[in-house]
């Protein structure tokens, strides 16, 4: 299957230049790894514990680009000896469009193991900046090894989906009742792939020990698309087989290719349903259409050291976080290889006719 998913798709040729890219924020010693824009143009960002620097864990961007942490209280003072109440190493953010800022949690600072217990979905009011709930998840959930890593919620149908890269699995999760479960779990398609091998900067890594990572949700809900980090497929299943528990039996198959992917830091989509897929090997943003099936590059920008996860704004920019992940200290022998500060940029997108 896999051999012939690496045929799949027609590639375009790109669309944007580098010169469009626009600096949003940029720090020496934060490393933003991921974005999330509000429905009303609010801009937050996800800081996980991957320097020496103590920095806030989620952060909003205001207008003259400072980072401000958020919500603001004393779940951002970093203190291990509180890690089931505050933030310990959050590696996601995500607006759902009403009302509520989502952050991942998966307690595991500086690339350590996850602190028992402190894994947690935190959900905040957007209208008051207040945290109103904080999801944590049972030992069936979240077995031995198991991350959470970034999370999607459909509010009409009151489900989130996080995904899991631990072990491998998404994690389907009724926000009303708190109930959640593991689907696809160690399945093929939530697995890395372990004869795939990559490139950063010219030089090559295995991504075999990242399980599913990256997760996005068509317009209407109806359809989720998932990957492991170094894909070399995005999948798609209907959310409607995942309205309750069912074997990967069950639920292989309505597994299917969405088309053939390349490692990625991050995904996201635009209004129109167009997923934009950061790509760490080329310093790339490709783009894929599943109305059509046509894969394209988008832009190619030598400062778009390790794409992460990505967000569309309202009026239609493009943003683009570059935590350089493999720069870091821990992917350098210890030796700090960054290239200058850590940086969130925006592009402005075609837009979806109306």
């Amino acid at each position: 299957m896999l051999a012939c998913a690496l045929t799949l798709g027609m590639i375009l040729p790109g669309s944007a230049s580098s010169a469009e890219l626009e600096i949003v924020a940029s720090s020496p010693d934060m490393a933003m790894n991921g974005v999330a824009v509000t429905p009303d143009g609010r801009v937050f960002v996800s800081i996980p514990q991957w320097t020496d620097t103590q920095s806030p864990s989620v952060a909003e961007i205001t207008g003259d680009g400072s980072i401000r942490p958020y919500p603001g209280d004393a779940w951002n003072q970093f203190d291990l000896a509180y890690p089931i109440d505050r933030f310990v190493n959050v590696n996601a953010v995500h607006a759902d469009g009403a009302g509520s800022l989502w952050v991942v949690d998966y307690a595991g600072p500086n690339f350590g193991p996850s602190i028992p217990d402190a894994q947690k979905l935190v959900r905040i009011d957007l209208a008051t900046n207040q945290v109103v709930r904080v999801y944590r998840f049972s030992n069936e959930v979240l077995p031995e090894g198991a991350r959470l890593n970034d999370v999607r919620v459909d509010p009409e149908r009151g489900i989130a989906y996080i995904s899991e890269f631990g072990v491998g699995a998404i994690i389907v999760l009724d926000i009303e009742s708190g109930q959640a479960f593991r689907a696809l779990d160690r399945h093929y398609s939530t697995r890395a792939h372990p004869d795939v091998v990559t490139t950063f900067l010219g030089e090559p890594f295995r991504t075999d020990f990242l399980q599913v990572n990256d997760i996005e949700l068509s317009p209407d809900g109806e359809t989720l698309y998932f990957q492991p980090t170094g894909g070399p497929i995005l999948w798609q299943i209907p959310t409607k087989f995942l309205t309750e528990p069912r074997s990967n039996a069950e639920l292989e198959p309505h597994v299917h290719i969405a088309t053939k992917s390349m490692t990625i830091g991050g995904v996201t989509r635009d209004r129109s349903g167009v997923i934009y897929l950061g790509s760490v090997q080329d310093n790339a943003i490709w783009t894929f259409d599943p109305v059509t099936g046509q894969t394209s590059k988008f832009l190619q920008d030598d400062r778009l050291l390790w794409p992460d996860a990505m967000s569309v704004s309202p009026d239609d920019y493009l943003y683009i976080p570059a935590p350089q992940l493999r720069l870091l200290p821990k992917f350098q022998r210890g030796q700090d290889g960054t290239r200058g500060d850590f940086t969130v940029y925006r592009v402005k997108l075609g837009g979806p006719s109306d």
